[in-house]
């Protein structure tokens, strides 16, 4: 990947970034007193657009879906490589292969669970699986779709399309930073397997899990080994556990699980990891130009989104800013 491509969309980035909504900001809308309020604040943002034309307050999902969309498809006519992007989209694309599969072994209609921010013919793609002929898919989308619904006529379980795509969106995305040669982007990969692995670690012990489950759904390529959490799984475990040491992620998976251990809940660990990758993409700041600056603006709209949409629902719900405050993520800007 050449540095130099990525003179222009750096620059335009770097203009462009200055939109982004800053931890004053957010405060600021965290503190108006109803869900109408906080929408009326956000009219002097880049949301005004998309949040006049909704049809009533509680609709707000559908401003924020729009204005994602939007951002996206102009950031992928800005940057003159997709990879950059695609390690923060990918995950919108396997979401809708689970979808096609599930409406096609289900035999349901499930067309409104589909999200509009990445290039998939859908229809085409239903339309191959139904003929049983690759025609108007690509190749390896449906190869892998194909594969997902043998799976599950195996298994008769719709568990088992979730965990088989999630293991090939994961070695997509290993992929797409193993060819960009980035280290940004390979340390990114491999330390959000290290907290995809240690969640499902955690929910493989609540339920009870047998080692031989936790070791068919954990992802191979993050610095935790893998074998390590599966011999742990019915053993003493805590924040300080060693097995935990060997990422870089330490710290912040030691505080998400000592949190865990007092609310019995994942919403902090989850909070941690957002801002792991926030104080990751910081030093790109100091980047004049290349790939990683399209890739923190991407990341760093992604949490943006998280955080609006963690504000705006606990509005909906009359939720405290307290409440919200210990749940909203770190900013980029």
């Amino acid at each position: 990947m050449k540095r130099e491509s990525f003179i222009q969309a750096s620059a335009t980035i770097r203009v462009r970034e200055k939109k982004l909504l800053n931890k004053s900001y957010l405060n600021r809308i965290i503190d108006a007193a109803s869900l109408e309020e906080t929408l009326r604040f956000l009219l002097d943002s880049d949301y005004q657009t998309y949040i006049n034309s909704l049809k009533r307050p509680e609709d707000y999902e559908v401003a924020l879906s729009e204005r994602n969309e939007d951002f996206l498809k102009e950031l992928y006519t800005i940057s003159p490589d997709s990879i950059p992007i695609d390690l923060v989209t990918l995950k919108y694309l396997y979401h809708n292969l689970k979808v096609v599969v599930k409406e096609y072994v289900q035999e349901e209609d499930y067309s409104d669970m589909y999200l509009k921010v990445r290039n998939l013919n859908i229809d085409g793609l239903k339309e191959d699986i139904k003929d049983e002929k690759r025609l108007k898919s690509d190749e390896n989308i449906y190869e892998e779709v194909r594969s997902a619904i043998d799976i599950y006529n195996k298994t008769k379980d719709p568990q088992e399309i979730d965990i088989y795509l999630d293991n090939m969106y994961y070695k997509h995305l290993k992929e797409l930073a193993k060819e960009s040669e980035v280290e940004l982007f390979i340390r990114y990969v491999e330390d959000l397997i290290d907290f995809t692995n240690i969640k499902t670690f955690i929910r493989c012990r609540n339920q009870k899990r047998a080692g031989e489950f936790l070791n068919h759904v954990l992802i191979d390529g993050g610095n935790i080994d893998t074998k390590d959490l599966v011999l742990n799984l019915g053993k003493e475990f805590d924040e300080n556990s060693s097995f935990l040491k060997s990422s870089r992620v330490y710290k912040y998976l030691k505080l998400g699980i000592e949190d865990y251990r007092k609310s019995g809940s994942l919403s902090i660990f989850e909070k941690l990891m957002d801002d792991y990758f926030v104080e990751l993409i910081k030093d790109v700041k100091q980047i004049i130009f290349g790939p990683e600056v399209v890739f923190a603006y991407a990341l760093s709209n992604e949490i943006q989104t998280r955080n609006l949409r963690i504000i705006l629902i606990s509005k909906l719900n009359g939720l405290s800013s307290e409440f919200i405050r210990e749940r909203l993520r770190e900013t980029y800007v």
